[in-house]
C-alpha cells in the first residue's frame, strides 16, 4: 500500500513540475502587463493626418478642415491641413470618427467621412498613428443635351394626356474632379403638364434659394452616387406626363437644370456634434448656396 502511494505522488509531483515549468500557471500568479505596458503614459494617442488628392494626375497634396468626434458623434476638436498635413492628439483606447471636407472658397474638396480607433492590439499603434484619406476636388455639373431618345434632339411633339420620354446627358464640369449626388431640377408650365419621372432617382425637395416662374412648378429628383469626371457623360431618362387637357402650346419649353449638394455646419454644430454636419443643395437657415455653382439651363422645346 505504501509503495502505491508513493508511486501516486511521483506521478503528481511530475506532473506538476511539467505544469508549472511551461508557464501555464503564469498568469493566474502574476498581475500581468501594467496599464503603462498597454497604452502611452499620457494616456494619449498622436494622430497624423495626412491629406490628398485622389484625382489628380500625380501625387498632390490637399489642404481641407477636420472636425473630430467620438463614435457616439460628441465634438472634440477641429483644424487644418497645411501641405496635405496635420497633427492632433485623441484619447487613447477609444474609436472615433472625423468629417474631412473644405469648403471655403478656392479649391474646394467633397466632404469624407472617416473612422478610426485607439484602441488597437499592438501597443505601439496607441502612441502615434497615421490616418490617410484621399478626397475628390470639387466640380459643378454641366448638361452636355437634353434630347427626345427617338430622334435626339431637343424637339418634342405632344398631345394632351400623352408620356413623352426624354435624356438628360450630364457630366463634371472640371477636370480630375467630382460632382456629389447631383440634382436635376425640371422646370415645367404647371397647365400644360401634370407630372415628371427620372428613373433611378429620388424626388425631393427644390431648394428655396431657387425662385420659380409664375404659372410654373419645379420637379428634383436626386442621384445618390458621386460622378467624377472620370465618368464621362452619364445619361439619365425620364418621362413628362401631358395635362389631359390643356396640350402644350408650340415653342413652349421644359427647363433643366443641375445642381449638387454641398456640406453646411448648423451655427451650434460644437453642442450638436456630428449631427449638427448638414448636407444638401442648400444652406436652410439662409437659403445659401453651399455647392458648386448650379448648371445653365437646358431646354426640351414643343414642335
Amino acid at each position: 500500500m505504501a509503495k502505491n502511494n508513493m508511486l501516486v505522488w511521483l506521478i503528481v509531483g511530475v506532473a506538476v513540475y511539467f505544469v508549472i515549468s511551461s508557464g501555464a500557471l503564469t498568469g493566474m500568479f502574476s498581475s500581468g502587463d501594467s496599464v503603462v505596458d498597454k497604452y502611452p503614459s499620457d494616456m494619449t494617442t498622436t494622430i497624423t493626418l495626412n491629406t490628398g488628392d485622389e484625382l489628380a494626375t500625380s501625387a498632390t497634396a490637399a489642404n481641407v478642415s477636420y472636425y473630430v468626434f467620438t463614435a457616439s458623434g460628441d465634438y472634440l476638436k477641429e483644424g487644418t491641413t497645411s501641405s496635405g498635413t496635420a497633427s492632433f492628439d485623441v484619447p487613447a483606447g477609444g474609436e472615433y470618427k472625423m468629417i474631412v471636407f473644405y469648403d471655403e472658397g478656392g479649391t474646394d474638396y467633397l466632404p469624407v467621412v472617416k473612422t478610426f480607433s485607439t484602441d488597437g492590439t499592438d501597443p505601439t499603434k496607441r502612441a502615434v498613428q497615421t490616418v490617410n484619406i484621399d478626397l475628390k476636388k470639387e466640380s459643378a455639373a454641366s448638361i452636355s443635351s437634353v434630347r427626345d431618345p427617338i430622334d435626339l434632339n431637343s424637339n418634342i411633339t405632344v398631345t394632351a394626356g400623352n408620356a413623352i420620354d426624354f435624356d438628360v446627358l450630364i457630366k463634371a464640369a472640371t477636370a480630375h474632379a467630382a460632382v456629389r449626388k447631383p440634382i436635376i431640377l425640371v422646370d415645367v408650365n404647371s397647365s400644360e403638364w401634370q407630372d415628371v419621372a427620372i428613373g433611378g432617382l429620388s424626388e425631393v425637395s427644390c431648394p428655396d434659394r431657387l425662385s420659380v416662374s409664375s404659372g410654373h412648378k419645379f420637379y428634383c429628383f436626386q442621384s445618390s452616387n458621386i460622378i467624377s469626371s472620370d465618368s464621362g457623360v452619364v445619361m439619365f431618362s425620364g418621362t413628362l406626363y401631358a395635362d389631359s387637357v390643356n396640350s402644350a402650346l408650340s415653342g413652349s419649353k421644359v427647363g433643366f437644370k443641375v445642381i449638387d449638394e454641398g456640406i453646411y455646419l448648423e451655427p451650434n454644430y460644437k453642442t450638436l456634434g456630428f449631427s449638427g454636419f448638414k448636407y444638401g443643395p442648400e444652406n436652410t437657415n439662409d437659403d445659401s448656396d453651399v455647392g458648386a455653382a448650379d448648371s445653365s439651363y437646358s431646354y426640351l422645346t414643343v414642335d
